[in-house]
């Protein structure tokens, strides 16, 4: 695939999900293919591998909704690609409002490939602290070192 068909697929996906964080009643996961296999690291309450389109919408679909507000200006907004064939790394900028009120601006790094015009797999990395506090109401301490 070219630079900017890989780039485009990125982009429908991303537009996508600003819409649906906007409130407005469209699939946030059309772009996705339905082999997809997504891994969100860390140890928040939705990481892990997903295998398949449903396993993704209907795990991250239901946790989407409860844990985060729509809003104006709430999304995902990608700041910087480096693509290589199929393949691309995205830094990603993300905006919203946890389901209490906390704020949410996190940083994201996507490693996305892209197969058949669809997302066929994303390892998802970001500040899984700020998950937690933001969409799961949790309250973090640091330790004092004992």
């Amino acid at each position: 695939m070219e630079r900017d068909e890989v780039i485009a697929v990125v982009n429908r996906f991303l537009e996508a999900n600003c819409r649906a964080a906007r409130g407005e009643p469209v699939d946030p996961l059309a772009d996705l293919h339905d082999d997809l296999a997504w891994t969100m690291t860390g140890n928040t309450t939705v990481a892990r591998t997903y295998s398949g389109l449903d396993d993704f919408r209907t795990n991250i679909g239901k946790a989407m909704s409860m844990q985060f507000r729509s809003g104006e200006g709430f999304g995902l907004n990608a700041v910087e690609y480096i693509v290589e064939g199929n393949r691309v790394a995205v830094v990603i900028k993300g905006r919203g409002e946890g389901f209490r009120g906390a704020t949410y601006n996190n940083n994201y790094f996507f490693f996305i490939e892209v197969r058949d015009d669809k997302i066929f797999s994303v390892i998802e990395s970001c500040d899984g602290s700020l998950v937690w506090r933001s969409a799961c109401d949790t309250h973090l301490e640091e330790s004092n070192g004992s």
